[in-house]
């Protein structure tokens, strides 16, 4: 490693190295991932120290088998665009031209052909807007060049009506309220995102309704409805009103965690956050179309055993 780079951090380095052909956060989810050495050294703290001599090995990411049962499923197609019910762990898109892992992407490729709109970056085909990997529920994609557009612009506009149910830890102040906060890129973690009261070009406004559909004892289930579209949106709202997702492996706090959990609750291996309905104008012939998707069955397991285990106490909101 040259001298330019003694001092700096693991994820900063390794992207230099590597001239841009991975971004910084691809470059972290590796170091987390276990997949980078230091002088033969396993580190997985992308703010680690490196020293001018070192030598940084990063291992390629395992391909992925080409058979994966995870693919969303098709609740609507047509020739102009489809509507998806995404599972929990499969991504939108690679995270480079190429990426052999399953994703949204791939899925449209194989099953609609090479032609799809790429707007958004030639490894999104088909692909208007964006659910978290770990979010699960439905998302719209498009087949041709106007459709897409005019779908992109229903979102600029804000007339796509998006809702989400989410399980979180905490007891809410209120029954609902609207949550105004500008996000920014976490500079010291750059895959995650933070709350900001800075109005700087690099910050995005961002405004998200909740209210609570159920209380339990250390837990609520909550309905969201995001008014803006911003990267973590909901997790990094809730969280910063001390409402953090159950199973969000980024935005946790402190006095939170799977210690609090009933004894019949289902293992949680994802984020519980759903994205349950979806209401748009079709591109077409302008018919506002509506779908619903149930949230995941995990979810709904764990919902039972709070219900079961840990009822709301009697000074809880009424």
């Amino acid at each position: 490693m040259s001298p330019s780079l003694d001092g700096q951090r693991l994820d900063r380095a390794c992207t230099e190295l590597l001239g841009g052909r991975l971004s910084r956060s691809q470059v972290s989810r590796r170091i987390r991932e276990e997949l980078v050495t230091v002088d033969g050294q396993l580190i997985t703290r992308a703010g680690h120290t490196v020293t001018a001599g070192q030598e940084l090995r990063l291992s390629p990411l395992p391909t992925p088998e080409v058979d994966s049962a995870l693919q969303p499923l098709v609740l609507w197609e047509d020739e102009w665009l489809a509507v998806l019910d995404k599972p929990s762990g499969l991504p939108m898109h690679g995270n480079y031209l190429g990426d052999p892992h399953v994703s949204v992407a791939r899925f449209l490729e194989e099953r609609y052909g090479h032609n799809l709109p790429t707007n958004q970056g030639a490894e999104r085909p088909g692909i208007v807007h964006r659910l978290d990997k770990g979010t699960s529920g439905l998302c719209v994609v498009a087949f041709d060049q106007g459709s897409f557009l005019d779908i992109q612009q229903q979102f600029a506009d804000r007339t796509i009506q998006k809702e989400y149910q989410a399980i979180c830890y905490g007891r809410p102040r209120f029954q609902s309220d609207w949550i105004e906060a500008r996000l920014v890129r976490d500079e010291k973690r750059p895959e995650r995102m933070r709350v900001t009261k800075s109005q700087s070009p690099a910050t995005r406004d961002a405004s998200t309704y909740w209210e609570v559909v159920e209380r339990f004892d250390g837990f609520c289930h909550i309905l969201a409805r995001p008014k803006t579209g911003r990267t973590h949106q909901i997790r990094v709202h809730l969280a910063s009103i001390d409402l953090p997702l159950v199973g969000d492996p980024f935005y946790r706090a402190r006095n939170f965690g799977p210690g609090m959990f009933p004894r019949s609750a289902p293992q949680v291996e994802r984020t519980f956050l759903h994205a349950t309905q979806l209401s748009f104008e079709h591109p077409e012939h302008g018919e506002r179309m509506q779908f619903e998707s149930a949230p995941a069955e995990v979810m709904q397991n764990f919902l039972k055993s709070l219900r079961t285990e840990l009822p709301a106490p009697k000074d809880s909101w009424t």
